[in-house]
């Protein structure tokens, strides 16, 4: 049996009694596609192509490949929902934190916005959608995308925090984080214009909030193009990898404390499982796709292959002996979870021990792990 065959047997098994299909051809179709992505390391479709069982050429099984990504009977969330189902197991007494980005693809003519969930300090796929164009989008524009994953979310995880940047500052994202029952915490520009319970008036960064420390203020009024009444937490970041320290603030419906700005920092994890998506793990930069819905169906192949790596990559770290075989780092852990589980799958191919190679499972745990190079925040100074 090959790498191909076996990775397909191994995941075939647990998929097919979760998922409903019109026809069994269209979910083995679609699994075909993840062991391609799995074993070249790429959404590219003419290296997908390379791992596909098939006797034809090359154009051949590219055009096959084309022909199942424009296949409109598979719905991707109806696709993807019971897998995700499966995964959450177990997660009902968790505080999930869901992250929102954007990364262009295509010389940035389509533009994947991602609903992300944090596990063990990267992010699984949550829910996505393609639009063309590029830049910030409205509220109106992804409130479809929120309110979908909020309704799953709801009954299987016990409360949700939404950590945004700067591009998602606009009140409208934290008055809908509130109307569908999340949290938020979510990082300011510098000049905005803020009113204390004290009644003063001024921009974020005039207070002076020394190098160093961190100061909160409750009951602030956010101006934009209206007063909005949150929790302010304000510190300076590290400076890494050479930049500046910079201003930190964010607003939160919740208390403003460390930890607030703790929650902040998780959206680096979405930030850093893009990178895993892109160069470092799936090549997703480089797809050549131009068409929304078939993108969108890629992504569903790419979401698999990604929760797949990391429960892969949480078995490595449950067993001490695989995790000394496959991380330099040893204890000290110098590899990302998704890094783990790719080291995982490609251990056992090239070592042709592919039964060594656990089944897919679609069982992860609310693991927490801290970052591989955690920035340590401001000491405290509340007021």
């Amino acid at each position: 049996m090959s790498a191909c065959d076996e990775l397909h047997s191994k995941m075939e098994e647990p998929i097919r009694p979760l998922v409903d299909v019109k026809h069994a051809h269209h979910l083995s179709n679609w699994l075909w596609i993840v062991c391609g992505i799995l074993l070249s390391g790429s959404v590219a479709l003419s290296k997908i192509a390379l791992y596909l069982p098939l006797t034809a050429q090359a154009e051949g099984r590219i055009a096959r490949i084309r022909r199942w990504l424009k296949n409109v009977y598979v719905d991707v969330w109806q696709f993807y929902r019971p897998l995700l189902e499966k995964v959450l197991q177990g997660w009902q007494a968790a505080e999930a934190a869901v992250i929102l980005d954007g990364v262009m693809v295509f010389g940035d003519r389509l533009q994947i916005f991602r609903l992300s969930l944090r596990h063990g300090s990267r992010a699984i796929p949550l829910s996505w959608v393609v639009v063309p164009g590029k830049g910030l989008t409205s509220v109106e524009r992804l409130r479809p995308l929120i309110q979908r994953a909020a309704e799953f979310l709801a009954p299987r995880v016990g409360a949700v925090v939404f950590p945004a940047d700067r591009g998602f500052r606009d009140v409208e994202w934290a008055a809908l984080c509130l109307e569908v029952g999340w949290h938020y915490v979510i990082r300011l520009a510098n000049n905005t214009l803020i009113t204390l319970e004290d009644g003063r008036r001024l921009s974020i960064a005039a207070p002076g909030v020394p190098p160093g420390e961190a100061c909160y203020w409750r009951n602030a009024a956010i101006t934009q193009s209206q007063d909005w009444p949150a929790n302010l937490s304000v510190t300076w970041t590290k400076g890494a990898r050479g930049q500046a320290p910079e201003l930190l603030a964010v607003m939160s419906d919740r208390r403003a404390c460390n930890q607030r700005l703790r929650e902040y920092g998780w959206r680096m994890s979405i930030e850093e499982s893009f990178r895993d998506d892109k160069s470092g793990g799936f090549d997703l930069e480089h797809t050549r796709l131009q068409d929304p819905q078939r993108l969108e169906r890629l992504l569903l192949a790419v979401a698999i292959a990604t929760l797949w790596r990391h429960e892969l990559g949480e078995q490595a770290l449950h067993d001490h002996s695989v995790q000394a075989e496959l991380d330099p780092g040893g204890k000290r852990r110098e590899l990302s979870i998704f890094q783990l589980g790719l080291r995982f799958l490609r251990r056992c191919l090239l070592a042709l021990t592919t039964a060594r190679l656990p089944k897919l499972r679609l069982v992860l745990s609310n693991l927490a792990l801290e970052p591989l190079s955690p920035r340590h925040l401001a000491k405290e100074k509340c007021q």
